[in-house]
């Protein structure tokens, strides 16, 4: 996911971003982040270590939980998720802004690329920001027009792959289904990976502060590979839990069919 530049990194509006209400600086923060396009970052999947818990591959990620299917042959990947209502950590302070994001995506975890399209969500001084979005990287994540969803919205996302340098993303809520198609993009799609996750996502060059997120559970989940229906629970899935700054694991995955449940801890 491509960072979203929120309050702490609007230097170009700090004074009027400082004064007004988080959900009042959204258009100003999705505007400076389709201003940075100089400031595209590569980053992804970034994994600290791997184990395997009975005989499940578990990767520890900075920035990523979930879990990943890899093979070759990905054209496909949907799911289900309602979103969340985020609160601050234990510990955390309310002034401070904290976010999270869930999505599905093709690569990223086996290679440097991604298609990818979910909801991000913010929390700070009470107030809330959530946003639908998709992206292709590595250009900036675009929010979807037409669309609104919030704490409790039933979201279907699917991301497609079309061809090496193309792909179509989908986002349904509330009885309302919006798209978007890329064509001859300057990065391939290998169509190797999979995913369904919950993020940590950077604001310029830092993860930003987490926001509890409760539990995040992925519905219906199922790539289509080489042509067949594979879930989660039945392929070659990877469980990956997210690593905070200070060591500790913050998040558990659990995976059975076509479910995905990530929760934070």
């Amino acid at each position: 996911m491509k960072s979203l530049t929120l309050a702490a990194n609007l230097l170009l509006v700090a004074s009027a971003a400082m004064a007004t209400p988080l959900a009042a600086r959204k258009q100003a923060a999705m505007d400076a982040l389709r201003a940075r396009n100089a400031a595209r970052r590569s980053n992804k999947f970034q994994a600290s270590s791997s184990t395997h818990v009975n005989s499940t591959a578990d990767v520890e990620s900075t920035n990523w939980a979930g879990a990943a299917l890899t093979t070759s042959g990905i054209t496909e990947v949907t799911g289900t998720f309602t979103v969340p209502k985020p609160t601050v950590p234990s510990g955390g302070s309310s002034s401070t802004e904290y976010c999270g994001a869930a999505w599905v995506g093709i690569d990223g975890y086996s290679d440097a690329d991604l298609i990818q399209t979910g909801v991000l969500w913010c929390v700070q001084s009470g107030e809330y920001l959530y946003e639908a979005w998709y992206e292709y990287l590595p250009a900036s994540l675009i929010a979807y027009s037409g669309i609104t969803v919030t704490a409790g919205s039933v979201v279907t996302v699917t991301a497609t792959k079309t061809g090496n340098n193309s792909g179509t993303t989908t986002l349904t809520s509330g009885g309302k289904t919006v798209s978007h198609t890329f064509s001859n993009q300057n990065s391939p799609l290998p169509g190797t990976s999979a995913e369904w996750i919950v993020e940590d996502f950077t604001s310029g060059s830092s993860l930003v502060p987490f926001a509890d997120f409760g539990s995040v559970t992925f519905t219906g989940s199922s790539a289509l590979v080489n042509g067949q229906t594979v879930t989660p629970g039945s392929g070659s899935s990877t469980i990956i839990d997210l690593e905070n700054s200070r060591g500790q694991i913050i998040t558990s995955t659990s995976i059975s069919g076509g479910s995905v449940t990530v929760n934070y801890e």
